[in-house]
């Protein structure tokens, strides 16, 4: 006989899930015991978070490296609540998981059971309902096959985000016969939507009368992006990337203007004025404030626009459109490409280097900074020193704060010919902006890939929440190599409140030596106050052997993010409110 919880680890299999990350608990111990048979027979295993919001960020993190579901699990009472702020971070930024928490059993609902966390008691279903694609209480055992696939149909449909199941502790219990595990468990999962031929028909009829065009690269690109790469190659169209889907585009190829949006180029918005863009055509992307330079309307947000999404959440957004394209882009521009006689190709464009190292087709913000290297270290000599010297293929994670910032804008990401066309080698937690996201997140990534070393730029601050995850790095022997930009503050807001004229105030940290912290949780680490000293580290060295490493960055607090879109939006707030 089996349990239950086995039985919901067998169906995760068939979906090709490796792990559970989360952190144990009474009321969730039945499904840890069927995760500890799981690990005798070689099957899905258990990896132990430190907070349970670190174990949805690392299901996150899983999720994004692979393609598959990302699982997490809690306890009752605050086991779950502790997962909201992980979970709404997935549900801003598309991403798949499945949420599992447990409730304590049916029978006790009401009498006030230690953690009860049912409609009687704090009731986190409903909590839950609004940060999730779908949210339901298994109230029988009978009932769990047909949730649990109603769920990880929900979570890959072309609305991705987190789902939640809340299983009681005698539904987890619940024994079942050996041969309940239906083999044809079949999720609807990744299924494509063909855009109609009207769509098609419509975008060439506009793409023949537009002699320049833009195209703009979201997230939602991954798939169609070496396709949306060789179409602007062969019809000489210039590129830019939103924030999230910076990664997708080789910062050096000729065509690329850099991103367009928070803590952008302004050689992006340049590539989007209506001098430059008789149309624009936005791809995979939610047109929301970081995505639009703050709902700037001479750019993106213009009847220029042609906006193309399989998820049509998206697309609610486009009022001010030409066209609104709902289905795969990949099946799009397949279809373009044949109307326009693109030829596949393997021909590889130059790069375009400045003299200085720099992409020449891309405006930075003092660009004489990205080589400073006199007094404390400048973040933007920081993120061109390690774009430069770090291995082409690393996944790079930048966390909220002054990280993402800097990457945002200075990470100069390069696309070797080995990285799968799909793959995104920046990430970001932009849509919910939650401090540590990225701590979690490289955890969940590297599980997913313990080949191939992960890094992960965060600040004092979200080292100060969240740096505890480390330890699932240690004891998991994951290549992760944390660099903390510590400037003994929480530097996005001390900046932010300066450039706003608002009150500076409670902004300062104690000043920590972040490489101490980590040798007592028994991780490799190193403090650098200057360039010379990070130059005088091994990077290529230490990201080629296993085990975790952390690198203390004494920055330079004076140096200002490229805040200026965020402050835009925070000001115009600030005087309507007037």
């Amino acid at each position: 006989m089996l349990e239950n919880g086995d039985l919901i680890i067998r169906y995760l299999e068939q979906l090709g899930v490796e792990y559970v990350f989360g952190v144990p608990g009474g009321s969730i111990e039945p499904f840890y015991d069927a995760l500890a048979r799981s690990e005798r027979r070689g099957g899905i295993r258990a990896i132990t978070a430190r907070h349970e919001t670190g174990a949805a960020f690392m299901a996150e993190g899983y999720a994004r490296a692979t393609g598959k579901l990302g699982v997490c699990c809690s306890t009752a009472g605050p086991g779950a609540t502790n997962l909201l702020t992980g979970v709404a971070s997935a549900y801003a930024d598309g991403i798949p998981i499945l949420v599992i928490s447990a409730q304590t059993a049916l029978d006790r609902f009401g009498q006030g059971s230690l953690q009860e966390t049912s409609c009687t008691g704090i009731h986190t279903l409903e909590m839950f309902a609004q940060c999730t694609r779908y949210n339901t209480l298994v109230s029988h055992p009978a009932q769990l096959p047909t949730k649990l696939l109603q769920a990880a149909s929900h979570a890959m449909s072309n609305q991705p985000g987190p789902v939640h199941l809340a299983i009681p502790l005698d539904v987890m219990r619940h024994r079942v016969p050996d041969n309940a595990v239906d083999s044809a468990f079949k999720a609807f999962l990744n299924q494509e939507v063909a855009p109609s031929a009207h769509s098609v028909q419509s975008v060439l009829g506009y793409l023949k009368a537009a002699p320049k065009v833009t195209l703009v690269l979201g997230k939602g690109a991954g798939e169609a992006s070496e396709l949306l790469v060789k179409t602007a190659e062969s019809q000489n169209w210039l590129m830019v990337t939103t924030p999230c889907g910076k990664g997708l585009v080789d910062s050096f190829h000729p065509l690329y203007r850099g991103v367009f949006g928070f803590a952008g180029h302004e050689s992006a918005s340049n590539a989007l004025k209506e001098s430059n863009a008789d149309l624009v055509i936005a791809v995979g992307t939610a047109l929301d404030e970081v995505s639009t330079c703050g709902w700037d309307p001479t750019t993106i947000l213009s009847n220029r626009l042609i906006h193309v999404s399989s998820n049509p959440e998206h697309l609610s957004r486009s009022i001010m459109a030409r066209l609104v394209v709902l289905g795969s882009p990949r099946l799009l521009f397949e279809s373009l490409a044949r109307e326009l006689c693109i030829e596949p190709s393997s021909q590889i464009m130059p790069s375009n280097v400045h003299d200085s190292g720099l992409p020449s087709n891309i405006s930075f913000d003092n660009p004489d900074q990205c080589f400073d290297r006199s007094g404390p270290i400048k973040g933007q000599t920081l993120m061109t020193y390690m774009s430069r010297i770090c291995p082409q293929d690393t996944p790079v994670l930048m966390d909220t704060g002054n990280s993402f910032l800097w990457g945002i804008h200075y990470w100069n990401v390069r696309r070797p010919t080995q990285v799968q066309a799909e793959a995104n080698l920046f990430h970001i937690g932009l849509g919910f902006a939650a401090m540590g996201w990225a701590i979690g997140t490289s955890v969940g990534m590297a599980s997913a890939n313990r080949n191939r070393p992960v890094l992960c730029f965060t600040g004092d601050g979200s080292c100060l929440m969240s740096g505890q995850e480390l330890t699932t790095a240690r004891q998991e022997n994951l290549n992760i190599l944390m660099m903390v930009l510590n400037d003994s503050s929480l530097g996005m807001v001390r900046h932010g409140q300066k450039l706003c004229g608002g009150e500076e105030v409670a902004t300062q940290l104690p000043a920590v030596d972040f490489s101490m912290l980590a040798r007592a949780l028994g991780v490799e680490s190193y403090r650098v106050e200057s360039m010379g000293q990070l130059e005088d580290l091994d990077i290529s060295e230490i990201m080629s052997r296993p085990g975790p490493c952390l690198i203390d960055v004494v920055v330079d607090e004076c140096q200002v993010p490229p805040l200026g879109s965020r402050m835009k939006v925070l000001t115009s707030s600030k005087q309507t409110d007037q």
